[in-house]
Parts: structure tokens; C-alpha cells; sequence
């Protein structure tokens, strides 16, 4: 598990490798949230960044599951 540092909060991460794409990192639809403001716009530049780097985002419940579930779960999301 990794943990990203935004607004000086704490949120779970996990980088996942799918077959097809490599490695991928997957994180929290709370730190989602705080990226941007009421008008769907970054609140920061550090928020753009942060949010490059997510490939998708999960309940905090689901970052828990593990890599092999969470893969399977994102897959049928996005298909």
C-alpha cells in the first residue's frame, strides 16, 4: 500500500499491474474529491499532477481488496 500526501492529508494508494497497460496506480474517490473545487476545476497545480498520476478511483473500502480484485472490479467498470 502507498500513501499520497495531498492537503496535508493522508490517502491510500496501490499500484496495480494490469497485463495489458503495466503498471497503473489506483486511489481513493476521497482524495478525488478534494482535487476539484465546486465547478469541477483543479483547486491546485499540485492537483493536476495528482491526478495525472491516478489511473482510477475507488470507494476506501475497495483499496483494500486485493491487487488481483481490484483489477477485475476497475476492468468491468471500464468496459
Amino acid at each position: 500500500m502507498e500513501i499520497i500526501q495531498f492537503q496535508n492529508r493522508e490517502f491510500k494508494a496501490k499500484e496495480i499491474e494490469f497485463p495489458e497497460m503495466g503498471t497503473v496506480l489506483v486511489s481513493t474517490n476521497s482524495l478525488n474529491e478534494l482535487l476539484l473545487d465546486k465547478n469541477g476545476r483543479y483547486v491546485s497545480n499540485e492537483a493536476i499532477s495528482v491526478d495525472e498520476s491516478i489511473f482510477y478511483f475507488v470507494e476506501e473500502s475497495e483499496i483494500e481488496l486485493s491487487s488481483y480484485e481490484l483489477m477485475n472490479l476497475i476492468t468491468s467498470n471500464i468496459r
